[in-house]
């Protein structure tokens, strides 16, 4: 009996250095945090632990741009040995003056925080508010530090006078600029006779 009460008490000391590690390498948003409904510890022999959170969210304060990249996710797997968050069924939104001006679907998307970098797999969707354009690819890759985008897989873009389609994309969050890359098809919409 003194036993299992030691190894409960040992189990939620672990769960609570767990989730203290996971909110010093994330910054959690207290204004809308999403409450996690479950937390689960994975203890793999010693090897370190991983945590399971069903329902929440990620924040990426980039104040030099002005910007918050919150992610929302269904569930997340955390890696405590390696810092790495899979998120499923996945949208991240980018604030700049506290406006929406790209969202981000994606299936999967993976943050290694030692890299300091976003992976979006599986079919990434996005929309950017601005310029009114809509991309989908495959995988995008974000480096948060250097603003720097790497988009692999066919690409498509829409966008109210234009569409595309290409092998991949580059780009810089920090600039705001992205290149298509690849075997390159561009139609403009020319019915106003700006272009031909």
């Amino acid at each position: 009996m003194q036993e299992e009460k030691w190894l409960f008490f040992g189990l939620a000391v672990l769960l609570l250095l767990l989730i203290a590690a996971w909110r010093t390498a994330i910054t959690l948003n207290e204004g809308k945090r999403v409450a996690s409904r479950r937390a689960t510890v994975v203890n793999r022999n010693g090897k370190g632990s991983s945590v399971q959170i069903t329902s929440g969210q990620l924040v990426a304060e980039i104040p030099e741009r002005g910007e918050r990249w919150v992610l929302r996710f269904a569930v997340s797997h955390y890696d405590t040995e390696k810092q790495i968050a899979a998120t499923k069924d996945s949208i991240c939104q980018v604030f700049r003056n506290n406006r929406v001006i790209t969202v981000f679907h994606a299936p999967t998307i993976v943050v290694r925080f030692k890299d300091r970098e976003m992976e979006m797999r599986g079919g990434v969707k996005i929309v950017a508010m601005l310029p009114r354009l809509k991309v989908r690819l495959e995988t995008l890759k974000w480096h948060w530090e250097t603003g720097q985008l790497i988009g692999r897989g066919k690409v498509k873009i829409e966008g109210e006078r234009i569409s595309a389609i290409a092998d991949g994309l580059e780009g810089d969050t920090t600039l705001q600029r992205i290149s298509l890359v690849g075997n390159i098809h561009l139609n403009w919409d020319t019915k106003s006779g700006d272009r031909e």
